[in-house]
């Protein structure tokens, strides 16, 4: 169905185990899809560009969703990501610029590079409290279990500043990419790594104090 761009909408049926590589890409009229609990996994570029669909329910089956997936789909709103998925694949939800709130659920072991870059309205990252390798903090910033590792402060949170907890020892590769609220980061003596364009494009960041515990940056 590439490139099908008057398709409204799609029902997929039981017998339907996945859903493949590029299967609605450019499918840019698309706003409604039901998919059936057969399914279990979304394949890479699925939905890649589908800039007219407003929300999609993955069924509790699914385990895994490709890279690219839900790329530029700017209308998505909100996300649930089930207990049954174990990992989420590169720039799966890349600009999806309306996404305000994601749900992850226990099950995921594994987030792609870049997952929630350009989400511009995204304020809230939730993540199952059972999960084994992710967390979050009570501001809905994305972190490793033990909150060792800062992977994915949401660019829509309208917080001017944020204390970086004690027990972080590193800032992930885009962490705060285009954080365009906030002027003040505190670096806790802990850290001791910064990733790649961990601050790039922080418009509004006024000052910052890197601690001389971090060894490496960028």
């Amino acid at each position: 169905f590439y490139k099908c761009t008057s398709l409204t909408s799609v029902t997929i049926g039981n017998n339907v185990t996945s859903i493949g590589f590029n299967t609605f890409a450019y499918c840019d009229s698309l706003t409604s899809v039901i998919i059936s609990d057969g399914v279990s996994s979304i394949g890479g570029y699925a939905f890649y560009d589908c800039a007219s669909l407003t929300s999609i329910i993955i069924p509790d089956n699914v385990t895994s969703i490709g890279s690219y997936a839900f790329y530029d789909c700017t209308s998505l709103t909100s996300i649930t990501i089930p207990n049954s998925v174990t990992s989420i694949g590169d720039y799966v939800f890349y600009d999806c610029s309306s996404l305000a709130n994601v749900t992850i659920g226990n099950g995921v072991t594994s987030i792609g590079f870049n997952t929630f870059t350009y989400c511009d309205s995204l304020a809230n990252i939730t993540v199952g409290s059972e999960n084994p390798m992710y967390s979050n903090d009570k501001f809905g910033v994305l972190f490793d279990k033990n909150k060792t590792e800062l992977i994915q402060y949401p660019k829509g949170n309208i917080r001017t500043s944020y204390e970086i907890p004690e027990s972080v020892t590193r800032i992930g590769e885009y962490a705060f990419y285009y954080c365009g609220s906030l002027t003040n980061v505190t670096i806790g003596n802990g850290v001791t790594s910064i990733g790649f364009k961990a601050f790039a494009y922080c418009v509004s960041l006024t000052s910052m104090t890197i601690p001389e515990s971090v060894t490496r940056i960028g």
